[in-house]
């Protein structure tokens, strides 16, 4: 992603390294996860290109276990059970390091043992788990370790890598591994050096790493994964901006890279690319987009926000087939929910309740106490009723609300026009103001004068690739969503997390609730050479992950 170069090399940083650029872009190329997901064009569990045997569970899916497929690291030592059990006493010591903690019944909240034995690990938990969504947000995200990294400032601890998981001393021991790794970890000038080099499990060792984030990555002689690079030198080169690595496609001078859909003129996904020697391919965003409501918002708009029934007349308000075709050229996929609008039916299938129909949303507002006069709506029967404005609004109040929004995105600011347009004819009064896009993500976490957020960038299921939504609403999330929750969503949340087929259920409640005004998720496009081939179909994957030792030129 342009603008966001790779800031770290050791995969166990946290939230605030958890990203694209450091993990499916970076880390991934060199150290393997237990469990692969996404291959051309879906993002689902890939068995083959796994470390790990596929877990089975006992009856009551309380306990899981698996085998480790005999890799190697690059220094000759075996990818074992000591390996996953080194990573899984880092994240006792420090759960915060584990971006997926989020759950109870998950690593490590709900883990009470591990036990190893060769190759063969098994976990025990405190409560039942869904295998689907333990692999796809725990498991998924699990990287053996090389032991020889089991080392502090002052020299080898030992008692960190094999020590009994969650006893005082292992944690003690850890501790001052994590404080030593996580140090070097974010050290550009040493991610080529053989410390990190050495514990390299994948098809990949970088051979050089500059100020600006190019790396250079070579072929790992020692990878013993089911794939094995078919070209001997990859680059990856890091763009301050999309306008720069467009004309670098459009120049010839890269084999791959991404473009926003506002950059390719309207057609197909198979519309000319930039360069007549590419060839153009769309991969539906692996997340959902939206605006984000902020229920901490205090004052007159924090009242508003919380009606559920103007959540719903602001959805309905908004036309998503317009903003598909007129701003992303019909390379986007409108939304009802959190569920990702491709994921497959039998996984999830959820129907939006709120179609756009702005007469409809005329009618629920007038239904509810608002008389639309001069242009803005206003409140004329308070009150808490079904039919009256809700709590907190007062007689004559107008339908006044503030909006955050991203700056610097030609996309995004046809996107508002269009509905701050919708809304106006709504009667909605709408302030807008601007701010950075990191800016804005938080906004809705800690401004209560804000009412709503929108950032631009959505939320993908990055690391956590099963659509469970505990990463976004969790109450021990990282950053849970406008501060959504309740009991009805720590119940669906809790059902999803320990039986299979609940996130039809979960996505139709998140749909009905409108805790995001949900809008069109925009297609990654992919620009690729087309002398390039692949072992694989040669689509992009929507988790956004890189798989290039199974690339070859024609």
């Amino acid at each position: 992603m342009p603008g966001a170069p790779p800031t770290s090399i050791f995969p166990l940083e946290g939230c605030a390294q958890d990203t694209l650029a450091n993990v499916q872009q970076f880390q991934d190329l060199l150290f393997r996860p237990l469990y692969w997901y996404g291959l051309a064009g879906s993002p689902g569990y890939q068995a083959a290109l796994s470390m790990a045997s596929t877990p089975t569970t006992n009856k009551a899916t309380t306990q899981v276990s698996f085998d480790l497929r005999g890799w190697r690291f690059a220094d000759g030592r075996p990818v074992d059970g000591t390996s996953v059990l080194f990573f899984l006493n880092l994240v006792a010591a420090d759960p915060s390091v584990f971006c997926n903690a989020v759950a109870a019944r998950g690593i490590p909240a709900g883990l009470r043992a591990v036990r190893v034995v060769g190759n063969v690990v098994t976990l025990t938990f405190s409560t039942r788990v869904n295998l689907d969504w333990l692999m796809g947000n725990d498991l998924s995200n699990v990287v053996p370790l090389d032991p020889a990294w089991s080392r502090s400032a002052s020299g080898p601890v030992p008692a960190c890598a094999d020590g009994t998981y969650g006893a005082a001393r292992t944690l003690a021991a850890c501790r001052q591994v994590l404080t030593y790794l996580q140090g070097l970890g974010t050290t550009a000038t040493g991610f080529t050096s053989g410390f990190w080099q050495g514990g390299v499990d994948g098809p990949w060792l970088l051979s050089a790493f500059d100020a600006v984030g190019d790396a250079t990555f070579s072929a790992n002689p020692r990878y013993s994964g089911p794939v094995r690079p078919r070209v001997g030198v990859l680059r990856l080169v890091a763009f301050d901006s999309y306008a720069a690595e467009q004309d670098a496609l459009a120049r010839g001078s890269l084999d791959v890279g991404t473009v926003p859909g506002s950059a390719i003129p309207a057609g197909s996904a198979n519309a000319p690319a930039l360069s007549a020697h590419d060839a153009l391919y769309a991969t539906p965003f692996w997340g959902f987009d939206g605006i984000e409501v902020n229920f901490a918002a205090t004052g007159a708009g924090g009242a508003l926000v919380a009606q559920g029934y103007l959540r719903g007349a602001l959805e309905q308000a908004i036309d998503q087939k317009s903003l598909v075709s007129t701003v992303f050229h019909g390379r986007a996929a409108g939304g009802a929910s959190p569920i990702p609008p491709s994921t497959p039916a039998a996984l999830a299938k959820v129907a939006g309740p709120y179609p756009s129909d702005p007469a409809a949303a005329r009618r629920t507002l007038v239904s509810h106490g608002w008389t639309l006069a001069g242009g803005t709506a206003s409140c004329t029967d308070p009150g808490t009723g079904a039919t009256q404005c809700g709590a907190g609004i007062a007689q004559g109040q107008t339908l006044s609300l503030s909006l955050v929004v991203a700056s610097g995105d030609p996309a995004l600011n046809q996107e508002l026009a269009l509905v701050t347009a919708a809304w106006a004819a709504l009667g909605v009064s709408l302030s807008v103001s601007f701010d950075t896009a990191s800016n804005v993500a938080t906004d809705c976490a800690s401004a209560t004068s804000t009412d709503l957020c929108w950032s631009g960038q959505g939320w993908s299921y990055l690391s956590d690739y099963y659509p469970s939504g505990d990463p976004f609403y969790s109450t021990t999330a990282a950053s849970s969503l406008g501060g959504f929750t309740n009991a009805a969503l720590a119940h669906w949340l809790a059902l999803v997390e320990i039986r299979r087929g609940e996130l039809t259920g979960y996505g139709t409640y998140m749909a009905q609730t409108l805790p995001v005004l949900y809008l069109p998720s925009p297609d990654t496009l992919w620009e690729v050479s087309t002398s390039l081939a692949s072992a694989h179909p040669l689509r992009p994957c929507p988790t956004g992950v890189l798989t290039p030792e199974s690339w070859y030129f024609t």
